[in-house]
C-alpha cells in the first residue's frame, strides 16, 4: 500500500476496517461517505475523489471494485471497495485518494433590501432562458411557487440507475416529479427564495426553470450533481448558475479540497456557482497558533457535559501547516495524562493510537499533501474501550517546534454529521478563516448574511422577536468569516440571511412560529442568503449568457458596498459588501 497517496480520513477509516471490520465503521458514517451494508455479501466501499494523471485508464480495475464516474480528468469522482485501496493506491497513474465528506445545509422584505424590485422593474428580467440549478435536501414539487418549471430532478437518495454523470440515484421528470420530495424542507426553502413565483414571497428570478438535485449531501455526489447541472443546461443551450447552501470544516480552507477544485474546473462563460460562507460566526471552531523553531505551545479545546441526553462520542481536530516546517504533535487529557509527541510519518503509516486514562487518542501525522504541499495533521479522541463517553473537561494540544520556516499552524473542530460541539478556548481562538469546503472554490460567489429581519408574525398573526433588537441592518453575527488560509479573500458579498420568508415543503415539520402564511416558513442563515444572490445571477445571466465568474464577481462588487467603507474594500467578514443592484 502506497499511504501517502491516501488522504488520512481515508486511512483512518480503512485502518479500523483492517482490524474490526465492517462494524468498526460505524462511527464514520455520519462524517465521511462509506458504504458498508452488513449482513450481505456487498464489499464495503467508500466514495472518493480521484487525483490522477488526466488519460490514464482505470478499466482494468474495475473488477476488483473500483468504480469512476468519469473516464478521463485529472479529478474524478467514484467508488471503491476497501479491500482494493491497496492495489488502487499503487497505480501508477495515481496521484492522491480523498475519501468524501458529508456537509451539511447550512421574501418579502430581503429582496427590497438590495434593489431588486426596482432592477427587475426597469431592466425586465426575471431569469427567463435561464437554469437555477440547486444541489441540496430536495424540492417540494406541488408547491403552487415553482409550477411547470422544473425541468427535472436528479434524487440521489433513490435507487435507481442514475444519469451520465454517476450510476447511481433516480432522475425523475414531467408527472414522475412527485416521486420525490423533501422531508427537511431545506431545499425548498433555498428554491424559493432564488426563483419561486408568487405574489409577496416570491424569489428573484421568478422566470428561471430548475434543475434539481436531491443530494445525500456526500461531496462527490454534490460534484456529480454540479455535473448533472450544467449538462441539462448546455443540452438546452442554455445559462446556469448552481446554488451550493451547505458546507463543512474538514478541509485545509484554502479551496484544494476536491468539492472546491471541481467547481474551479467545471465553472466558466455561461456557468456560475455561488454557495454559502457558513454559519459558525459565533463558534470558536478554529485556533491559531505561531511557532519559533524548538517552541512548544499548548491549545486548549473543550469536550462539554452532555446537554439533553446528547454526549461527544467523537472528537476531531483538523490541522494545516507549512510544508517547510516540522512540528511533533502530542494530546492530553483532562487528567493530565499526555500522549507521546509524534513526529511527521512521511513513509509508512502515519497513523498511530494511544490509550491515556480519558479516551482512545488517534493521531495521524503524513508528509506533505500533494495538493497543496503543505502538512495535515488529523485528531481522532473517542471512549477507550468498554466506556460509552469521551472524557468531558479541558484537553490540550500541545505542538513543538523542530522546523520552521513559517510557524503559523491552524486547527478546527469538525463535527459528527450535526453541531459543532467540540471547541476551543483560550488564548489561541481565532476568529477569522471560518469559510470551508465548498465556499473556498476561487470561482465560487461566496455569501455572508445580512440581517434584515428581527420581527416577523407567525399564522396566527402572533409576533415573534429575535433576542438582540439592535441587530437589524447589521451583519448577521452567525456569519461566518475570511478570509482563506492562504490569504485570500472570501466571502465575496452579503445579501440578505437572516429570517427569510420563502416556500415550505409540504413534507417537511415546522414549528407554527416559523411559518408565516400558508405554504411560507422563515429560515435564517447564509444558506439563505446565498439564493438571493444565485437569484441574481440569474437575471445577470439572462442579459449575457456568456458571463463568466469573473465577470460576475466585478459585477457584484462593482455594486456592493460595506457601511461607512469607502467603495472597493475589502472585509473579511463582508467581503466587498451589501448588494445593492439600484446601479446595477
Amino acid at each position: 500500500m502506497k499511504y501517502q497517496t491516501i488522504s488520512p480520513r481515508l486511512l483512518l477509516a480503512f485502518e479500523d476496517y483492517k482490524h474490526g471490520g465492517r462494524s468498526a465503521l460505524k462511527r464514520h458514517m455520519n462524517t465521511i461517505g462509506l458504504v458498508a451494508p452488513e449482513g450481505t455479501p456487498k464489499p464495503a466501499r467508500a466514495m472518493i475523489f480521484l487525483r490522477c494523471d488526466e488519460r490514464t485508464s482505470f478499466r482494468n480495475l474495475a473488477k476488483v471494485g473500483v468504480r469512476l464516474n468519469q473516464a478521463r480528468g485529472k479529478l474524478r469522482t467514484g467508488i471503491v471497495a476497501l479491500d482494493s485501496l491497496g492495489t488502487l493506491s499503487e497505480h501508477r497513474g495515481v496521484k492522491r485518494i480523498t475519501v468524501a465528506r458529508k456537509l451539511r445545509p447550512l421574501m418579502d422584505i430581503a429582496p427590497g433590501k438590495v434593489s431588486v424590485p426596482a432592477f427587475r422593474t426597469t431592466s425586465g428580467l426575471t431569469g427567463n432562458g435561464v437554469i437555477v440549478g440547486i444541489v441540496d435536501s430536495g424540492i417540494d414539487p406541488n408547491h403552487p411557487a415553482f409550477a411547470g418549471r422544473i425541468l427535472s430532478i436528479w434524487d440521489q437518495t433513490l435507487p435507481g440507475p442514475g444519469v451520465p454523470e454517476g450510476p447511481y440515484g433516480l432522475e425523475l421528470s414531467g408527472a414522475n416529479l412527485t416521486g420525490s420530495r423533501d422531508q427537511v424542507g431545506h431545499g425548498t426553502h433555498v428554491a424559493g427564495i432564488a426563483a419561486g413565483n408568487q405574489s409577496i414571497y416570491g424569489g428573484i428570478a421568478p422566470g428561471a426553470n430548475y434543475v434539481i438535485v436531491k443530494t445525500d449531501f456526500v461531496d462527490t455526489h454534490i460534484a456529480d450533481g454540479i455535473e448533472y447541472i450544467f449538462a441539462k443546461a448546455s443540452s438546452l443551450g442554455q445559462a446556469a448558475v448552481v446554488n451550493l447552501s451547505l458546507g463543512g470544516h474538514s478541509d485545509p480552507h484554502d479551496g484544494t479540497d476536491g468539492l472546491s477544485q471541481k467547481i474551479d474546473e467545471r465553472t466558466g462563460p455561461g456557468r456560475i456557482v455561488c454557495c454559502a460562507a457558513g454559519n459558525e460566526g459565533l463558534d470558536n471552531i478554529h485556533a491559531q497558533v505561531t511557532l519559533q523553531k524548538d517552541e512548544e505551545k499548548t491549545i486548549r479545546f473543550i469536550v462539554p457535559e452532555p446537554t439533553n441526553g446528547d454526549s461527544i462520542k467523537l472528537a476531531r481536530l483538523n490541522g494545516w501547516y507549512a510544508g517547510g516546517d516540522q512540528v511533533d504533535v502530542a494530546v492530553q487529557g483532562p487528567s493530565g495524562i499526555t500522549t507521546a509527541f509524534q513526529s511527521i510519518i512521511a513513509n509508512g503509516n502515519p497513523l498511530m493510537t494511544y490509550t491515556i486514562p480519558d479516551g482512545k487518542v488517534q493521531v495521524m501525522t503524513p508528509g506533505p499533501n500533494p495538493t497543496n504541499g503543505d502538512h495535515n495533521f488529523q485528531v481522532v479522541i473517542e471512549p477507550r474501550e468498554n466506556f460509552s463517553l469521551v472524557t468531558t473537561g479541558v484537553w490540550r494540544l500541545t505542538l513543538k517546534a523542530r522546523s520552521i520556516t513559517n510557524g503559523t499552524v491552524d486547527i478546527w473542530t469538525t463535527d459528527d454529521g450535526k453541531r459543532l460541539d467540540v471547541v476551543f478556548t483560550g488564548t489561541s481562538v481565532s476568529s477569522s478563516m471560518k469559510v470551508g469546503s465548498p465556499g473556498a472554490a476561487k470561482s465560487a460567489v461566496t455569501v455572508a448574511s445580512y440581517t434584515t429581519r428581527i420581527i416577523w408574525n407567525d399564522l396566527g398573526g402572533q409576533p415573534h422577536q429575535t433576542i438582540d433588537p439592535q441587530a437589524n441592518d447589521t451583519l448577521s453575527d452567525f456569519s461566518s468569516n475570511g478570509p482563506l488560509r492562504n490569504g485570500a479573500h472570501k466571502p465575496d458579498v452579503t445579501a440578505p440571511g437572516s429570517w427569510i420568508a420563502s416556500c415550505l415543503s409540504a413534507d417537511s415539520p415546522v414549528d407554527p412560529l416559523f411559518e408565516v402564511a400558508p405554504g411560507i416558513r422563515v429560515m435564517q442563515g447564509t444558506s439563505m442568503a446565498t439564493p438571493i444572490v444565485t437569484g441574481i445571477v440569474a437575471l445577470l445571466l439572462e442579459r449575457k449568457k456568456t458571463l463568466d465568474p469573473g465577470e460576475v464577481k466585478t459585477l457584484l462588487r462593482n455594486n456592493s458596498t460595506i457601511p461607512g467603507a469607502q467603495a472597493g474594500t475589502f472585509d473579511p467578514n463582508w467581503g466587498f459588501g451589501l448588494i445593492n443592484l439600484a446601479s446595477l
